[in-house]
C-alpha cells in the first residue's frame, strides 16, 4: 500500500511539473503568399501568424524586393517570436542572412540586404517558442 501511495505521489508531482514547465498550446492560423512588388521589378513574399479563430495578427515576416528588405513584427510578449531568414546565390557563392525577433509587445525589426535585381531569394519565416523554431514556412521571392 505504501509503495502504491509513493508511486501515485510521484506521478502526481511529475504531472504538476510538466504542466508548470511546458508552454501553452497554440493553434495559430498561418497565411503566406507572394505577389509582384509595387514597382514590378521583383516578387515580395510574406508569412503572417494569427491567433486561431480571430484575425489578431501575432507575428509577421516578409521580404520586400524594393530595397531587398527583411521585416519582422512580434506583437505580444508571450514567449513567442519571429525568425526571418533569406538565402540566395550570387554566382557560385551562397549567401544567407536573417535574425530573431523575440521581444514582443509590438516589436519591429528591418534588415536591408544587398542582392542583385532579378535574383531568386528563399525566404524562411518561423515562429519561435522559447528558442525553438516552429510553424516554419518557405517562400521564393525575387529581388
Amino acid at each position: 500500500m505504501r509503495k502504491r501511495a509513493r508511486v501515485g505521489t510521484v506521478a502526481a508531482l511529475a504531472t504538476v511539473l510538466v504542466g508548470v514547465t511546458s508552454t501553452a498550446a497554440y493553434a495559430d492560423t498561418i497565411d503566406s503568399a507572394c505577389q509582384p512588388s509595387w514597382d514590378g521589378s521583383g516578387r515580395d513574399c510574406f508569412v503572417n501568424y494569427y491567433h486561431a479563430g480571430v484575425s489578431d495578427l501575432v507575428g509577421h515576416g516578409s521580404f520586400s524586393a524594393h530595397g531587398e528588405r527583411l521585416v519582422a513584427r512580434d506583437k505580444y510578449a508571450d514567449g513567442r517570436g519571429v525568425y526571418v531568414g533569406a538565402t540566395w546565390w550570387a554566382g557560385s557563392t551562397q549567401h544567407a542572412d536573417g535574425f530573431w525577433l523575440t521581444s514582443g509587445a509590438g516589436a519591429y525589426r528591418e534588415l536591408d540586404l544587398s542582392i542583385a535585381e532579378g535574383t531568386s531569394v528563399t525566404l524562411t519565416v518561423c515562429q519561435t517558442d522559447n528558442g525553438n523554431l516552429i510553424n516554419c514556412r518557405t517562400q521564393t521571392a525575387i529581388a
